[in-house]
């Protein structure tokens, strides 16, 4: 669930939105819609975590994942694909397939022997959240 209380948004000095509030369940399916310049894309931003508000709050009880409506915008590292399995709340299991990959590399034979198991288990969480779907519709 996302909440936002008496939000200020503002575009430099530029006022956008003025004391805004309203919440947003899960499961909710919301538009925002607009005109060009009236601030969709600084609010989406706010309620990412990516941007602060002038004033007001935001919270957030769960995982949000942002794409930016620009790909050029943001880190040019980050892959499209990087980008859906995070929105998707695949990227912690990425991360540990990979912390595996990197163990299992080693010249230790403890350290491999604990990349091999937890390879194991991080592949299997993957494939159970539809992981690799995910990376094919990418």
């Amino acid at each position: 669930m996302i909440t936002a209380n008496r939000l200020e948004v503002r575009a430099g000095a530029r006022l956008l939105m003025e004391n805004v509030s309203f919440r947003i369940a899960t499961g909710d399916r919301i538009g925002l819609v607009g005109r060009n310049g009236a601030g969709k894309t600084t609010l989406t931003k706010i309620l990412a975590g990516e941007g602060a508000p002038a004033s007001g709050t935001v919270t957030n009880s769960g995982t949000l994942g942002y794409l930016p409506q620009d790909p050029r915008t943001g880190d040019p590292e980050v892959l499209a694909r990087d980008r859906i399995l995070s929105a998707r709340g695949l990227d912690t299991a990425v991360a540990r397939l990979r912390k595996a990959e990197e163990q299992m590399g080693s010249s230790d034979p403890a350290i491999h022997e604990l990349g091999m198991k937890g390879y194991e288990k991080a592949d299997a969480a993957f494939h159970a959240a539809g992981g690799y779907s995910a990376e094919a519709e990418a």
